[in-house]
């Protein structure tokens, strides 16, 4: 037999290709006598004694394409055999290469990302190259990347090697291997004579790079080698030892001339230019110095950087030449080769020969002629960049160069497409762009005309001056004044002082850029002076009590003469007189709060002549600032009737602050009455709320956040109602936005600002800003009833109705001074239920217009309510079963009474099954507290009149309070009925209240005149089974699990899906299905549920509370576990607020605060910053709010405790953080959750589990996308991870909830749609219902197709009898192109794929398929 270590005998030592294949032929000789079982057995030990034999097998038998490593070949040998062998030239180690092989009519089949590594190389004259062989392979189309973000592409495509053979990549290109080419280097060893004897020449190179090149030429009419040239070998010449950082190459060649570098951007040059060695021999190269070994040689310089072709003819180099004149008229008229070059280089060099004679001259020495900066010829010619020149000896009549930047570097300059510039002959020429120009004599302007003069302006016009113009300069007294395109041929020069004589010339401009010689002269004098224009933009900026502020400009026509000085008036009288300025403010302190003025601004040449002083001031700086072309005496010779402009204005305001608060009345009719000012009624739920204003746009905007809402005293719009109010009473304007001083904001539909027009009161509510309408007038005629101890019945007459009223829309009820409700109607009548009885009450009414704004209140009337009646039944009695200290119980809960009929209800009767069982007592100290809290409604009168503050029932805490009862005899498996009633108090309770003292505080007939005995209605029966709630599953539970989805995407369509539901549940029971996931049970905006609104009302699409209560009872009864589908990560609003914007929400009660301010479906939340991805479709919720937190907590907690949920599914968890889920699934008791985090990297699903601290699953889609890939193409490789499963069921079983569909995936494109036929989903439940992990099963497969329902049951049936759980022993057998085989816990055994397998005797067939087959244990 041949065993392991024969194996390893065989291949400890690498051969060449040929002498492998005769040695693994006699191996195969001796592998055939083994059985299978034990060359398995043998192979799988010897790869585990060769851990990198075992990676580079898992890589083989991965990959679409076979492949190997040539090691030590003769690259004839590679070129010549079968196959394709690539070798690269990079600097990545190891570049890994992405392939595909190409065959006719099929599609390509990539190896996965990032591809291939490749192996360094050993091929024979490729040393420090990457090699990979590809045996059976005709064409090959690949790309190479360095195993992250980098890739090598052929261009925009990918390389493609056409035949077959030996294929080198270097420098981006690929070519196929050619024996006569320059082999790269083979590593040298032995002593310099022995290797000098082989002739040629040695190159030995000490450099610390990781991998020198070099770049060379062995003659001037043979090429350069691509850059950066070949790799040298590391050193094993005796004496230069690569631990020295030697480095050697051998080249077949008696000269060469070269540059080593370190593959990228670093050159290793010698000073000033190339290397160059002459004759054949041993060098070394180290540092600076080229030193033939055993002889000391200066290095010789050369032609420059390789990327030049230079040539070393005879002849004299070039030499440069003065410039005498920088004129670039002059230049063009030189008879040398002048130079313009355009460059952001500092000192750019011109690398160059002579061109004059047949024979090129030699090229100047690197760097080459220094440029000179040209000076004034850059403003003979147009461009930016900076321009220098160079002019060549007058012996030069042509040239040719190439620019560089001066070194030590050099960086080059060359001409479009990677050749030398030439200029052919002599003249100016530009270098710009990669291109080299010669230029021409522009073309001469003629004189200009004047056409127009003012006294502050000059028109002008000439002709054109031929077609090839690209525009004109216009000078005045030499100066440039304007440039204009070729087709302008006339000019207005504005700004000119009166009086003056100006020359005017103009010059073309070629279309090369190139400035002609100006015109002659054209002489204009401007009229004399006049008086200023009015000054421009007077305006008021600032206006209070404290002072008016002024602004202005100065004026657009300045009269011919200096403006120096502006004279302000105010009521027609002189205030000041200010010296100019480009933009004067002003501020007049000398007023009075709240009186108007007016103001007028004239601009002066001089300030008026009563001001000697200050002209005498200005005159004297003008004569030490004005400029030498300006008259100094033209102010002087201007006469006073023409020193003063017309006014500017007069302007009018009143001193006082447009934006000062003022207060509001009480009374909004006298508010509206008043008329004066802007008010603003506005609700708002911020604690404090703040207006960004602007009354005027040039006064500008309030600093932030604005002026502060005061709480309204207006009765219309009560405080108590959060309503506010911004009195402004002097703005006439307003623009604005509210906001609460830090991210919220309430802006006009469309985030427009709200704006306000003229003066008014206005109302600002839901985003619209509206007139206040005058409120009704009081009702009439109001009269009360007491209709019992409990109820009073109010009937009024309406309002009248005046001019510009709005009509009434409802009425406002208040009791005691309070609002107690509003009619819905304009039905004049209204019932108050559940009072005090014997108390006195005190009511009115008040009108509502359509603007909900509140009339005046009518008379108050006053009723006693007489001796107590019935209570009404009982609210929303509820049911439930649960366990207390190990026993079942049943838990009723209830609310009290509508109505409690005038009197305290102190205790109820519990009736089940049609019999009183218990007496539930409402403890004394509750309805104590509440009689203690009265207060007299008239102190003064406190012996006679005393009333309960909170005025009836309804508002008293423990009224609001539910009530709750333990029923502990109760029988297992029982069917009970329950009812409760309430009962009043009775003479007993009323004498325990009166020794506590509540007799003097309430007053005696409260308590002397109850009744015994009172009972009211029974309530609605509550029917319950004493089932218990199922225990929450755990994490990694040893028992199998099978989770159900047990909705799709239209299950929202059924009359009542939960009923649907209720009667699959004994088939799915049978089948050992026992965890449901149900869709999520809260109101929602959407049909599906995933748009929740209001958390706690579970009426929805899929059925109401009711049917959604009995569905969970029976799963109870049935043992099969609910699961919650948890969205808490967005949620939708219920109403609108103040500003129009959908951030109020019920149930809980939320605002805006709640919404992260991110969040993109409803801006305005004020709430943090998203911790996660923000949802797009609904308000992203603030996790990071602790009230939040507790919230969702509570809801999570609610829906396990009441209405039986055991399990939880976290819906869209990428939404936010995982510490807050983690939180959540710990408060909830750590039962088994699940997340939806799609995520197809397993890496990133690892990471998240760990975030959660291994208290969430999750939904493996990694698994799920390849076994989709590995069904489809009938190879299952990609399954088998070392002996894993692929996906998070690999990693962590116990936290992998496996599926094949669900309501996502299988009607959405993104993902191909569902995961294939009725065969295929098959095959795919047959592996994740028989491996690790909790598998789930969809609805719409389930119910696909009868066979398909059939097939899965029986699948499930297998699970459940084996009891393979989430963490069973899965051992892999077989993963490959057309089987995969494995075997589970030792109990199941299963065979997907077209290839046969069987686990051998002992097992029994359970359920088989198209391409699938499990057996098991019998």
């Amino acid at each position: 037999q041949v065993s392991a270590p024969i194996l390893q005998q065989q291949a400890v030592t690498r051969l060449p290709m040929g002498q492998a294949s005769s040695c693994l032929a006699g191996l195969g000789t001796s592998l055939e006598q083994l059985s299978d079982d034990d060359l398995i057995r043998e192979a799988f030990a010897f790869l585990r004694s060769r851990p990198s034999l075992s990676e580079r097998f898992k890589a083989r038998f991965s990959s679409p394409l076979d492949f190997e490593d040539p090691s030590d070949t003769d690259p004839e040998v590679l070129a010549t055999a079968g196959g394709i062998t690539i070798l690269a030239a990079t600097h990545w180690s190891p570049p890994r290469i992405h392939c595909s092989e190409v065959k006719p009519g099929q599609p390509l089949s990539w190896t996965a990302l990032p591809g291939l590594a490749m192996n360094s190389s050993k091929v024979q004259g490729f040393s420090g190259f990457w090699v990979m062989r590809f045996p059976c392979t005709d064409k090959l189309e690949f790309l190479l990347n360095d195993g992250t973000s980098n890739w090598m592409k052929n261009g925009n495509a990918n390389f493609v090697a056409e035949t077959r053979g030996l294929w080198v990549l270097r420098s981006g290109k690929l070519k196929k291997y050619a024996g006569d080419e320059a082999k790269p280097q083979v590593a040298l060893s032995g002593d310099i004579a022995d290797l000098e004897a082989k002739g040629g020449i040695i190159l030995v190179y000490q450099s610390r790079w990781a991998q020198p090149r070099l770049h060379y030429r062995f003659s001037e009419d043979r090429p350069w080698t691509d850059p950066p040239g070949e790799a040298f070998a590391p050193s094993e010449v005796t004496g230069f030892p690569r631990s020295d950082a030697w480095w050697a190459m051998h080249l077949d060649s008696q000269a060469v001339e070269f540059v080593p570098n370190d593959g990228g951007s670093q050159w290793h040059k010698a000073s000033g230019g190339n290397w160059r060695i002459r004759g054949p021999g041993a060098w070394k190269l180290t540092g600076d110095r080229l030193e033939r070994i055993g002889e000391v040689s200066e290095a010789e310089i050369t032609t420059p950087a390789p990327a030049v072709e230079t040539s070393h003819a005879p002849g004299a180099v070039i030499e440069p030449e003065a410039i005498e004149s920088f004129r670039l008229a002059d230049l063009l008229e030189s008879k040398n080769v002048i130079l313009l070059y355009r460059s952001a280089w500092t000192l750019p060099h011109l690398h160059c020969r002579d061109l004059t004679q047949d024979v090129p001259g030699p090229w100047t020495p690197t760097p080459g002629l220094p440029f000179s900066p040209a000076g004034d010829i850059a403003k003979e010619l147009d461009g930016t960049t900076a321009l220098f020149v160079v002019k060549l000896s007058g012996d030069v009549s042509a040239c040719e160069f190439v620019l560089n930047d001066g070194g030590p570097h050099y960086r080059w300059d060359k001409a479009s497409g990677g050749g030398n510039f030439r200029a052919p002959g002599h003249g100016v020429w530009l270098v710009s762009g990669g291109r080299v120009e010669k230029l021409q004599a522009p073309p001469e302007a003629s004189v200009p005309e004047v056409v127009k003069v003012t006294r502050t302006s000059v028109s002008l016009s000439w002709r054109s001056a031929s077609t090839s113009v690209k525009g004109y300069r216009v000078f005045r007294n030499g100066q440039q004044v304007a440039a204009l395109p070729g087709g302008v041929l006339q000019y207005v020069d504005t700004g000119l002082y009166a009086a003056h004589q100006y020359s005017f010339t103009v010059a073309a401009v070629s279309t090369q850029g190139v400035l002609g010689q100006p015109s002659e002269a054209a002489v204009a004098t401007t009229e004399p002076a006049g008086k200023p224009g009015i000054p421009s933009g007077l305006r008021v900026t600032l206006s209070s009590g404290k002072g008016v502020t002024l602004e202005w400009a100065q004026p657009e026509d300045h009269g011919g003469a200096p403006v120096t000085a502006y004279v302000v008036e105010r009521d027609g009288e002189v205030v000041a007189t200010l010296l100019h300025a480009e933009k004067i403010t002003w501020t007049d302190t000398g007023v009075t709060r709240g009186d108007s003025y007016s103001y007028s601004v004239f601009a002066c040449h001089l300030p008026p002549a009563e001001q000697k002083e200050l002209r005498q001031k200005v005159l004297k700086d003008r004569e030490a600032a004005a400029p030498p072309e300006e008259d100094r005496d033209i102010l002087l010779n201007i006469p006073e009737e023409l020193n003063m402009s017309e006014a500017a204005g007069p302007i009018e305001t009143t001193a006082v602050d447009e934006l000062e608060v003022g207060v509001c009345m009480e009374s909004l009719r006298e508010q509206l009455a008043e008329g004066q000012g802007i008010t603003v009624f506005y609700q708002s739920c911020w604690g404090r709320t703040y207006a960004h204003c602007c009354s005027q746009q040039e006064k500008g905007w309030t600093p932030m956040p604005g002026v502060e809402l005061e709480s309204s005293p207006c009765h219309s719009f009560p405080d108590s109602e959060n309503w506010l109010v911004l009195c402004l009473p002097y703005a006439r304007s307003l623009e604005f936005v509210m906001n609460d001083g830090e991210r919220g904001w309430d802006k006009a539909p469309g985030g427009k600002n709200y704006k306000v027009m003229t003066p008014g009161t206005f109302l600002l509510t839901n985003g619209h800003l509206d007139p206040v309408a005058l409120p009704p007038q009081e009702p009439t005629g109001l009269s009360a009833e007491a209709i019992d101890g409990s109820r009073v019945r109010l009937i009024w007459e309406p309002p009248v109705l005046g001019d510009g009223e709005a009509p009434v829309k409802s009425y406002r009820v208040y009791r005691n001074g309070r609002v107690i409700g509003t009619t819905e109607t304009t039905k004049c009548q209204y019932q108050d239920i559940n009072l005090f009885a014997f108390t006195d009450y005190e009511y009115s009414v008040s009108a509502l217009n359509r603007q909900d704004v509140a009339g005046p209140l009518s008379d108050a009337v006053n009723v006693k309510t007489k001796l107590p009646g019935l209570p009404s039944a009982p609210r929303n009695l509820r049911a439930n079963t649960r366990k207390e200290d190990g026993k079942l119980v049943v838990q009723l809960e209830w609310e009290p009474p509508a109505d409690c009929g005038g009197a305290p209800v102190a205790s109820y009767e519990i009736i089940r099954d049609g019999t009183v069982i218990d007496i539930y007592d409402v403890p004394n100290a509750r309805i104590r507290s509440e009689a203690e809290a009265a207060k007299p409604m008239d102190p003064e009168a406190a012996a006679r009149r005393w009333i309960r503050s909170t005025c009836s029932y309804s508002s008293l805490s423990w009224f609001k309070d539910g009530m709750n009862w333990i029923d502990s005899s109760i029988e297992l498996g029982e069917c009970y009925s329950y009812q409760v009633r309430a009962v009043q108090l009775g003479p007993e309770r009323a004498s325990q209240l009166k020794k506590g003292g509540v007799v003097q505080r309430c007053g005696s007939q409260f308590l002397d005149n109850v009744l015994a005995d009172v009972v009211g209605p029974a309530s609605e029966p509550a029917q319950v089974r004493a089932v218990a709630f199922l225990d929450p599953p755990k994490m990694g539970d040893r028992r199998s699990l099978i989770l159900f989805q047990s909705f799709d995407w239209g299950s929202h369509k059924a009359e009542s899906w939960y009923t649907v539901l209720l009667g699959l549940l004994p088939e799915l029971r049978s089948a050992g299905i026992n965890m449901v996931w149900l869709p999520p049970p809260s109101d929602s905006v959407d049909d599906h549920g995933y748009l929740p609104r209001k958390w706690y009302v579970l009426d929805n699409n899929y059925g109401s509370a009711e049917e959604l209560q009995h569905l969970i009872q029976s799963m109870h009864e049935q043992e099969i576990i609910p699961m919650l589908d948890v969205v808490v990560n967005h949620r939708c609003a219920s109403l609108q607020d103040s500003g129009g914007r959908w951030l109020k929400f019920e149930e809980p009660d939320w605002e805006g605060w709640a919404v992260c301010h991110d969040s993109p479906a409803v801006p305005g939340g004020s709430g943090a910053h998203t911790t996660g991805e923000p949802a797009a479709y609904a308000p992203s919720v603030d996790h990071s709010n602790p009230r939040i937190q507790a919230d969702v907590k509570e809801y999570i907690k609610y829906l396990m405790d009441e209405i039986g949920f055991r399990a939880l599914r976290f819906d869209f968890v990428k939404g936010y953080a995982a510490r807050f889920q983690t939180e959540y699934v710990r408060a909830a008791g750590s039962p088994y959750a699940v997340a939806e985090n799609w995520n197809g990297d397993a890496n990133g699903l690892h990471d998240y589990v760990r975030q959660c601290q291994g208290v969430m699953a999750v939904y493996d889609f990694p698994l799920y996308y390849t076994l989709k890939r590995c069904i489809h193409s009938n190879n299952f490789e990609e399954l088998n991870c070392g002996g894993r499963l692929a996906g998070i069921a690999g990693r962590d079983p116990a936290r992998s909830c496996t599926f094949i569909d669900n309501h996502d995936t299988y009607q959405l494109a993104i993902v191909g749609g569902c995961f294939g036929n009725n065969d295929q989903a098959l095959r795919g439940y047959a592996l994740i219902l028989t491996h690790p992990g909790v598998p789930c099963v969809f609805y719409w497969d389930y119910v696909r197709a009868p066979y398909v329902r059939e097939k899965l049951l029986e699948l499930c049936a297998v699970r459940r009898d084996a009891n393979i759980h989430s963490t069973s022993q899965l051992n892999i057998l077989c993963a490959s192109h057309g089987l995969y085989a494995a075997i589970i816990d030792n109990k199941v055994a299963i065979k997907i794929g077209t290839n046969d397998w069987s686990p051998g005797g002992g097992w029994k067939v359970s359920c088989f398929g198209a391409e699938f087959c499990v057996w098991s244990r019998p």
